[in-house]
């Protein structure tokens, strides 16, 4: 698992210190300090962080919907940001790879791949049932990821697989170092950008093809040949699997309306969710009907109807 011992090296994004290091393997990480009653992904206070340290004092995590990471603010004492500081209860700091972080006396770089790492076709067979990932295999596997940790170095297949000839990557050309801003030429520094969007945008398909295979084994186990399954009760059903096993961010995406302000997701929970089976009319069938001013929507898989 990511760690500042470094004993596995892969990850979504590293932190980097100068004298410690931690690779994300889960799409939420919280830093603070360690008490009786808690503890969080990275301890700071035990790596030289001060007295200023909250329990939990910032979360980074990935923004699906704006396909970034981002930094949310949670101690009193703020969290500087390439040297601006950020206190609680502001909107999450957009993170780039590169960034300069200090909480409390602490500083460290978070850093992302600095080229592409995803590798293979996106499909079902790089997709596991346990989110987020609870090895640093999971993780490989579930993201496509083709990476293999052995001797402090990245192995990477030829065609991002686990089996098959491998050729090697030095940790410093997936990662990069901690360059300060401006030594990047634009050419770099475009290229960047571009694979960084491109994982992104992979990483936001899987996601939602998991939740698609989630949602046609709900439908497949609780209805039949031409039945229809109100999307009120398909809701349930998946907040009652999958509420607990489905990471927070999935759960406020497709299983709450929080991301989706606008008056017709009101008093729909399922907003998101619907939104989702639209986008996949060769598998679902949605339907809708009115009743006065109340509209509901009713769903099947296409293979029922067919």
């Amino acid at each position: 698992m990511g760690s500042s011992s470094g004993d596995v090296e892969a990850g979504f994004a590293k932190l980097q210190g100068e004298d410690f290091e931690y690779y994300m393997q889960t799409y939420s990480i919280v830093l603070g300090r360690n008490s009786k009653k808690s503890t969080v992904d990275v301890d700071l206070s035990s790596l030289g962080g001060g007295m200023n340290i909250s329990r939990h004092h910032a979360r980074i995590f990935y923004d699906f919907q704006r396909r970034r990471f981002a930094l949310e603010v949670l101690g009193k004492n703020g969290c500087f940001v390439e040297g601006v500081l950020h206190l609680p209860n502001n909107p999450p700091v957009k993170l780039d790879s590169q960034d300069l972080l200090q909480i409390g006396d602490k500083e460290f770089y978070f850093l992302l791949p600095v080229r592409s790492i995803l590798g293979g076709p996106i499909g079902p067979r790089h997709l596991l049932n346990s989110y987020p990932p609870s090895s640093s295999a999971a993780a490989s596997h579930q993201l496509g990821l083709g990476l293999h940790q052995a001797r402090g170095e990245y192995y990477e297949d030829d065609e991002g697989n686990d089996g098959g000839a491998v050729k090697k990557v030095r940790r410093d050309d997936v990662y990069g170092k901690a360059a300060l801003p401006g030594q990047l030429d634009k050419k770099t520094e475009g290229r960047l950008r571009v694979d960084r969007e491109s994982d992104n945008l992979q990483l936001l398909q899987l996601e939602e093809k998991d939740v698609v295979s989630s949602v046609a084994t709900v439908l497949s186990d609780l209805c039949g040949p031409g039945d229809w399954m109100p999307m009120e009760k398909l809701h349930a059903e998946l907040v009652e699997q999958y509420s607990n096993i489905w990471h927070h961010s999935r759960v406020r995406r497709y299983l709450t309306s929080e991301d989706y302000p606008s008056p017709e997701a009101k008093g729909k929970p399922w907003f998101g969710l619907l939104m989702l089976l639209r986008k996949y009319p060769e598998h679902f069938v949605i339907n809708t009907r009115s009743k006065g001013r109340v509209t509901l929507e009713f769903v099947s898989l296409v293979s029922l109807l067919s």
